[in-house]
């Protein structure tokens, strides 16, 4: 009897063994392993964050470039266009520049107005620092076919007509002021036909809701002007001239302005340098402040670098200069 109690007090104290759990020290160790894999874990979200952040950051400056250079190469691939009727531009000049006097705004054969958004002086073809200001002219074709007045039906509409509408869509709509006001030899505007114009401004200004956000804008007289891209820092043009040589030469536009020289240009390079929306997209401020952008030097503010920034540049072609036709 005395042996089966020692046996059970034996087996008791040996379950109460058992079933004691974790020592401390074996706590404190899986505690410590703990927190290495949780600091591995945090390190690797910050930094796949960081890396999203950032890869969103340059996917967005990427698409706001295609999207401005998509609307400069349409305007900029026009000008000069002679219309369906080859109706020559005056001084065969396809940029608004600071040489060209006081605009007038012309009547079109229905009466109405040719400009429903006249260029504005300001906007004429120059340097400007690092807002340079674009502004391109073509000769508008009558989109109807004959004897139409208006042709908002497409199956009314002129399969010869290329060019009738401005960088914002004014005369999209092919009411009677477009027809009126086309180069159509009958229905387009009566007394000259070199009066039967388009024109398309480019420029850039600070957004009045935002004043550390540049906003690139497009303003055709047809239409009103509309915002094409945000957070654009800078842009410049240099227009490309044939020298005597038969070489290429690209100027700025004081240059050729200076040495009348637009009748000559057949191609313009544009430079942008966009930066990210987000402001802190960098860990630390870059040390990089300067930015070439063509033949121009910009510097970033202070504020603002911890932005991601990118250069973009694209060449061209004015088609009405280099193939004789638009392409």
């Amino acid at each position: 009897m005395n042996g089966n109690k020692k046996m059970y007090k034996k087996q008791k104290k040996s379950n109460i063994y058992q079933q004691s759990g974790l020592s401390l020290i074996e706590l404190m160790i899986s505690m410590v392993v703990g927190l290495f894999l949780l600091a591995g874990v945090v390190t690797n979200f910050t930094s796949t964050k960081n890396a999203d952040v950032k890869r969103d950051a340059v996917s967005e400056m990427d698409a706001n470039a295609a999207v401005a250079f998509g609307i400069l190469r349409q305007a900029i691939t026009h000008a000069g266009y002679t219309s369906i009727e080859n109706v020559q531009l005056k001084d065969n000049k396809p940029f608004f520049t600071t040489s060209d006097g006081n605009l007038t705004n012309p009547t079109c054969s229905n009466g109405s107005l040719r400009d429903v958004n006249p260029p504005a002086p300001n906007r004429r073809t120059r340097d400007s620092a690092t807002r340079d200001f674009l502004s391109v002219m073509y000769l508008a074709d009558n989109p109807c076919k004959a004897g139409l007045n208006s042709c908002p039906d497409v199956a009314d509409i002129n399969p010869n007509a290329l060019i009738y509408t401005d960088c914002t869509g004014g005369g999209s709509t092919r009411d009677a002021r477009t027809v009126a006001c086309s180069t159509d030899p009958v229905k387009g505007i009566r007394d000259n036909k070199r009066d039967a114009l388009i024109y398309n401004s480019f420029y850039l200004i600070k957004n009045i809701s935002s004043p550390n956000n540049r906003v690139f804008y497009c303003e055709g007289s047809r239409g009103g002007s509309q915002p094409i891209v945000e957070n654009v820092e800078a842009i410049q043009y240099l227009y490309g001239v044939m020298a005597d040589t038969g070489n290429k030469v690209y100027r700025t536009a004081n240059q050729v302005e200076a040495d009348d020289q637009w009748a000559l240009v057949t191609s313009v390079q544009v430079g942008l340098l966009l930066r990210s929306s987000r402001q802190n997209v960098l860990d630390s401020p870059s040390t990089k402040k300067e930015y070439f952008l063509l033949k121009t030097k910009v510097t970033v503010a202070d504020a603002d670098l911890r932005r991601l920034f990118r250069v973009y540049t694209t060449t061209i072609n004015l088609e009405n200069r280099n193939s004789g036709a638009l392409l």
